[in-house]
């Protein structure tokens, strides 16, 4: 999946650069976002059939930097990328071990975190009206990158994430080229599987989440 997604940007980039030549309008940009992230996610215990769901709510500032094309009619296709890893939740808890008749039992604390890390997205952009509206439409990809200390042993790797992106926002144009951009999005990202390491009986644990973005972004940026 995620070689696939990658084969698709470098495709997505070299025709952007290639059409760039015969649109009207190229920009450059930087954005900060104020991101509210809701991860949800289950674990089953593999040796016990046991499950455990939660729910995180992270509020973060999210940087990015990107790129436009544009025609005459304003329509533009654009791609960005978040140069930093954007917390998705952390969380220590102390763990009473209910299942007693397996080879890996253990209680104790669990201290685990997960973070989004190169997050890029593919979009496009339509006005609407005359006054600088326009809604915003795309596809995110990004690798959810784990980190626990867990009392069972148990290790997950990362994973990579698609999602899907719609917004509406408003362009502010001055007459040197600049622009100034306040824009609403909300993205929905495919739910995704962990799978724990082997225990000592051989199975392992899974989890199960999904992640959900709400951001409110100002962009500033210079069209030639």
């Amino acid at each position: 999946k995620g070689n696939k997604m990658k084969k698709v940007l470098i495709y997505v980039l070299a025709t952007m650069f290639i059409a760039a030549s015969a649109y009207a309008e190229k920009r450059i940009g930087v954005s900060l976002a104020y991101t509210m992230f809701d991860s949800s996610g289950t674990e089953e215990t593999k040796s016990s059939g046991e499950k455990q769901s939660t729910s995180v709510e992270e509020d973060v500032l999210v940087p990015a930097i990107f790129f436009e094309i544009a025609n005459d009619n304003g329509i533009a296709l654009g791609i960005d990328y978040t140069p930093a890893d954007s917390e998705l939740g952390s969380g220590v808890n102390s763990r009473t071990d209910t299942d007693t008749d397996d080879a890996s039992d253990s209680a104790g604390d669990n201290d685990a975190s997960a973070e989004l890390s190169g997050h890029y997205t593919l979009y496009g952009l339509l006005p609407v009206g005359s006054r600088g509206a326009y809604l915003k439409a795309g596809v995110a990809h990004a690798s959810i990158d784990t980190t626990e200390t867990l009392a069972t042993g148990t290790t997950y790797g990362n994973a990579d994430v698609n999602g899907v992106l719609v917004g509406l926002g408003f362009n502010r144009v001055s007459d040197n080229g600049g622009f100034f951009r306040m824009e609403g999005t909300y993205t929905d990202y495919e739910d995704v599987q962990f799978k724990g390491s082997l225990d000592g009986d051989s199975v392992r644990n899974v989890i199960d989440a999904d992640v959900d973005a709400l951001a409110i972004r100002i962009a500033v940026g210079k069209a030639f």
